[in-house]
């Protein structure tokens, strides 16, 4: 396969904001820790569960496992479903399946997670392959999952976040910020492309497929 699409998860195929930061702010009432500022929350939208308690929100090690295992108590029986899929998204897929690319996801989220969210919308027959880490890992690195993601000849990443695009160029792989998503302009700024919706992606791939080399 000569041309492929990596796409991350929250933020880029999933609007999974409403759920997380809910659970964030649960997991940090759980442990006393105080409540964090609103425009923060969105840091946990991207990166691991370990670097947003420890960095976003400043708990010591011990404290912020204890954070990841409430949060993931509560995000396993009510946070994920309040994820939805962004609008357009569907289409996209049906279209860049339909020409041909070779579709696979590199997610910060658990792998168990992933899967559960492109099976409850008919998305797991797009890709071709799925990359995310288990529950023990704590790096917020996704060259390496980007990397194992890049299973056609040319490829490149569709993210909403720095961690997407830091971790495409890492991995030797140009990147479109997914602008719809909770990433800062800011942060997206080194990507090699912008696109403002799923349809924009498409239209960035089709045109731009063959410079991606």
């Amino acid at each position: 396969m000569k041309y492929g699409v990596i796409f991350d998860v929250d933020g880029t195929l999933f609007d999974t904001g409403e759920g997380i930061i809910d659970c964030a702010r649960h997991a940090l009432a759980a442990v006393g820790a105080p409540p964090l500022a609103e425009e923060k929350l969105p840091g946990f939208i991207g990166p691991s569960l370990y670097h947003s308690f420890t960095v976003t929100a400043g708990l010591d090690e011990a404290t912020a496992v204890k954070a990841v295992e409430a949060y993931r108590a509560r995000y396993q029986e009510t946070g994920i479903e309040l994820s939805h899929p962004y609008a357009g998204i569907d289409e996209l897929l049906q279209m860049l399946d339909r020409d041909g690319y070779a579709l696979s996801v590199a997610s910060n989220k658990p792998l168990s997670m992933v899967h559960y969210l492109l099976d409850k919308y008919g998305y797991r027959k797009y890709f071709r392959a799925v990359f995310a880490p288990d529950f023990a890992t704590r790096s917020s690195d996704k060259s390496d999952l980007i990397r194992q993601a890049a299973i056609a000849e040319h490829n490149v990443m569709v993210g909403d976040t720095r961690f997407d695009i830091e971790g495409a160029h890492k991995a030797g792989v140009k990147a479109i910020a997914a602008t719809y998503g909770y990433g800062e302009a800011e942060s997206l700024a080194k990507a090699d492309w912008a696109a403002a919706s799923p349809r924009e992606v498409y239209e960035i791939v089709r045109r731009e497929h063959s410079n991606f080399a």
